[in-house]
């Protein structure tokens, strides 16, 4: 029975956990990058001391490059903001399902067993792992610290109250 559980509650990880990013991904879908140029210069090669030619497809090419700078530079910033606002909304989605696991095992729930509840927990920690993993770099120091507290408390206090309650459940009765 205790394998059944684990596969059960890794499974439940899993699917959960794919099916949020899944989610993230349908209903906020990430920036498309820009595709470089791939026109030719010219129609007609220049011909070989026809300086005005080459001049002409010089500019051509270099407007065309400055063309896709511009537009790589407006995909960077996007995605910053993307994977900032992806940083926010993984973190919530993430803090909110481990509290229903939490919620699930303590809630007064008669569970058959425990493995989906942890399944529900380990999900929300992928999407909080996650949300760090995409936004790192993109979210300042603050944020970062602040859904990092809430996190330490949220898995500390919760692991906290479930070792308390597990051992009033399994201590012997005097």
């Amino acid at each position: 029975m205790k394998v059944v559980n684990f596969v059960l509650g890794l499974a439940t990880a899993v699917i959960l956990g794919a099916l949020i990013n899944l989610g993230i991904k349908a209903f906020y879908p990430e920036p498309v990058a820009p595709n470089y140029p791939n026109t030719p210069v010219a129609v007609a090669p220049c011909a070989s001391n026809d300086l005005a030619c080459e001049k002409s497809q010089a500019d051509i090419s270099n407007q065309q490059q400055a063309t896709f700078n511009q537009q790589e530079q407006a995909y960077t910033d996007q995605m910053n903001v993307y994977n900032k606002n992806l940083f926010i909304i993984a973190n919530v989605i993430g803090i909110v399902m481990f509290a229903f696991g939490f919620w699930l095992i303590f809630g007064g729930i008669a569970l058959a067993s425990n493995a989906v509840p942890v399944g529900i927990m380990l999900a929300g920690l992928w999407s909080i792992i996650y949300g760090y993993a995409r936004g790192w770099g993109s979210v300042d120091d603050q944020l970062k610290f602040f859904i990092g507290l809430v996190i330490a408390v949220l898995v500390i206090g919760g692991s906290m109250w479930l070792m308390q309650r597990y051992q009033k459940k399994h201590s012997p009765k005097a």
